[in-house]
């Protein structure tokens, strides 16, 4: 058998390990090796013997070089860095845990450790990274700063690898559209629907391209959206509920990995659909029946329906309270709010509201006066 990474397994009192390491140490063709007595097995006092080949090796020399029999020659089954790990019993916790000064070896022990180390945090790193675990969004909450530019080009790498990965994929994404006013909470609302869901949350750029700064969220908000920033093509990618396309995007095309995708706009669905279509020869039936559910605010109540897809409409309207409108402020500040407000927000301005009225002569004094000046520093 020929082999370039092998475990030489024998009792302690079998060999002269002085002798191997000699033998070792003048062999041209051992490029590695490492070696441990363990002592405090429940077994007999046996050393571990890792080698590591500068090419393959038929194990019949091997076997005459460290005077054994073939059968105490056993091939590693997994990497080098198992194969060290196993010296201390690292990766056998159930096993005596031996220290690290108790290896012998022809190289930097520590640091090839601490190299091994590395690199199983870079396979961490990757693997998280192409399983979706670590998004564009988050990783400075997972990647250390140094990791980042140890891993630069890995990380990289692993993010375009998931780009090719999930492109054209089949996915489940529901898509809401939400119609109102001004100031009824279709924003606010939209958020709250994610964040109930627990999404992460990208809400679209006020530019023209909308998706600059999209980095994989679970839930896109294109809030306050323009007929005018999509063609027809674009929009069916970003909306098509089954399949994970590529959308165009300034500096880099995106594919949309997200769970859900919310439209607010005040323009009726309609409007909206018919501004899209401009010239193009479609109905605006395929795009309704993406936006599956539909939501219509007013201030006081919001009704929502659902796509029929067997009959191609909307259901009937179900009307509830809209209680995200009643957390806004629906009357005007007195007198004493504004003026405590701007007091707040310009640097500690303050001025009694009954003080302006009875003597305004006084009041224009204190608008010179250096020593009112909350600005002026002596």
């Amino acid at each position: 058998m020929k082999l370039k990474l092998f475990e030489v397994v024998t009792d302690k009192d079998k060999i002269d390990i002085d002798a191997i390491k000699i033998m070792m140490d003048n062999k041209d063709s051992i490029r590695d090796y490492a070696y441990i007595c363990h002592d405090k097995d429940e077994t007999r006092p046996h050393y571990h013997i890792a080698v590591r080949m500068k090419d393959t090796c038929d194990t019949k020399n091997v076997a005459i070089w460290f005077n054994i029999g073939e059968n105490f020659i056993g091939k590693v089954k997994g990497r080098w860095s198992d194969m060290l790990k196993y010296l201390i019993h690292e990766n056998a916790p159930e096993k005596n845990q031996y220290l690290e000064e108790n290896v012998i070896s022809n190289f930097d022990w520590t640091k090839e450790k601490n190299k091994i180390n590395g690199d199983k945090r870079k396979e961490e790193i990757v693997n998280s990274i192409v399983d979706g675990t670590i998004r564009a969004y988050n990783y400075f909450d997972v990647i250390t700063p140094m990791e980042n530019d140890k891993y630069k080009m890995s990380i990289r790498s692993a993010f375009d690898y998931r780009t090719d990965k999930i492109k054209g994929v089949s996915r489940k994404m529901d898509v809401i559209f939400i119609t109102g006013k001004s100031g009824v909470g279709k924003s606010t609302y939209a958020k709250q629907i994610a964040e109930t869901k627990n999404y992460s949350i990208f809400v679209s750029s006020g530019s023209n391209d909308i998706l600059d700064d999209y980095k994989g969220q679970d839930c896109i908000i294109l809030d306050d959206l323009r007929a005018s920033a999509l063609g027809l093509a674009d929009l069916l990618k970003m909306l098509d509920n089954h399949t994970a396309s590529t959308v165009k995007s300034r500096y880099k095309n995106k594919v949309l990995e997200c769970k859900l995708m919310i439209i607010t706009t005040t323009q009726n669905i309609d409007t909206f659909f018919k501004n899209v279509f401009a010239d193009e020869i479609e109905t605006s039936t395929q795009l309704k029946r993406r936006c599956e559910t539909h939501i219509r605010m007013e201030s006081d109540y919001i009704y929502s329906k659902m796509w029929q897809r067997l009959s191609e409409c909307y259901s009937k309207e179900f009307k509830m309270p809209n209680v995200v409108a009643m957390k806004f402020e629906n009357k005007d500040k007195t007198e004493a709010e504004i003026m405590s407000k701007l007091s707040e927000l310009l640097g500690g301005l303050k001025v009694i509201v009954d003080d302006i009225k009875d003597n305004p002569g006084e009041y224009e004094q204190l608008k010179i006066s250096n020593d009112y000046n909350p600005f002026n520093k002596k």
